[in-house]
């Protein structure tokens, strides 16, 4: 976006243009550029001089509409804006501007032709959509539901486009040359978003908070209405939301309140079983035996008889076991010893 040295520098550049060919087209540039800065009287007279000298220009007429509409002066913007969407059906931007002079003259359907000719060329023109099913309410052709949800969808987007051009918008022009406030002209109705029927559609879709805001603005602006004063109040019954009875809320302390049952026991399913309690081990008196055997044996030498097995646990008894057998080799070698 252009700053506003930019826009001072044009205007010198194209001023001095025409000073020098006071036929030059560059009347419809300047005068542009003039409303930009918001220097409407000047851009209606040089757009006027130039229209005058270049009838057939439609850049020339264009700048001229633009001008006169700024300065209120409809019904000339009106007779230039007819010769530029005749000529240049495709010029979307007229054609709009078109369309909401004639609904502000009050001829409706002209005004709806012009929408509907700016949407062949721009479908996707939220903004034209909107003002077209706005005007359309007004004149009682209803929509398919579906359209009002494009409608609503298209409100949405405008809100961001427009805070988006706010942000740009901003420049700031040197205090030595302050511009021209742009009046509002006289006779125009309220804009195309802040009226009733928007509103209603809003209502008819459940955004009654965005219905209010609409509803709100209206009514600041004339604060008399009481008609609108009376919607308003409707919608706010509508809005405040219905008493709910409070729900059972369960708490820690109550959870303590309930008595817990005292567990039940539980049986065990297998019987533990007995203690393991080794059989003892009864030992024979193998010593004797291999005595009686042997020939020439003598009774002088005593065998140690094997000694008794003392009960032991049942992590010991492998071990006691094998100190008996061993027991019994040592008696059969000291046997042999002795032959």
């Amino acid at each position: 976006m252009q700053n506003s040295d930019s826009f001072w520098s044009d205007i010198k550049n194209l001023e001095g243009q025409l000073a020098k060919s006071p036929d030059s087209l560059c009347f419809a540039r300047l005068a542009e550029v003039y409303l930009k800065v918001g220097l409407i009287d000047d851009a209606l007279h040089v757009a006027r001089a130039g229209a005058q000298k270049h009838p057939r220009y439609l850049s020339g007429q264009k700048a001229l509409a633009m001008a006169c509409h700024a300065k209120g002066e409809n019904a000339e913007a009106l007779a230039a804006l007819e010769q530029v969407t005749e000529a240049l059906p495709e010029d979307v931007a007229s054609q709009k501007l078109l369309g909401r002079l004639l609904a502000e003259e009050g001829r409706q359907d002209d005004a709806r032709q012009a929408f509907k000719t700016a949407l062949e060329f721009a479908p996707d023109d939220a903004e034209c959509r909107i003002e077209l099913a706005s005007l359309e309410r007004s004149l009682g052709v209803t929509s398919a539901p579906d359209d009002d949800e494009e409608i609503i969808e298209d409100l949405e987007v405008l809100d961001e486009i427009e805070i988006v051009d706010e942000e740009e918008g901003e420049c700031d022009f040197p205090a030595s040359e302050p511009a021209e406030v742009l009046a509002p002209a006289a006779g125009l109705v309220h804009d195309p978003l802040s009226t009733g029927t928007l509103a209603e559609l809003y209502v008819t879709q459940g955004f009654i908070h965005k219905a209010l805001e609409i509803y709100r603005t209206i009514l600041a602006d004339n604060p008399g209405d009481t008609v609108t004063a009376q919607r308003v109040a409707e919608l706010e019954l509508l809005e405040r939301p219905e008493e709910v009875p409070p729900a059972f809320e369960y708490t820690f302390e109550e959870e303590a309140e309930v008595e817990a049952e005292p567990a039940v026991a539980i049986a065990p399913v297998f019987e533990a079983a007995p203690a393991f309690e080794p059989e003892p081990v009864i030992v024979a008196e193998p010593a004797a035996e291999v005595a009686g055997s042997v020939p020439g044996f003598s009774s002088e030498f005593q065998i140690d008889s094997a000694p008794e097995p003392a009960q032991v646990s049942s992590q010991g008894v492998a071990d006691n076991a094998l100190s008996t057998l061993e027991g019994w080799l040592e008696n059969i070698r000291r046997i042999k010893s002795c032959h």
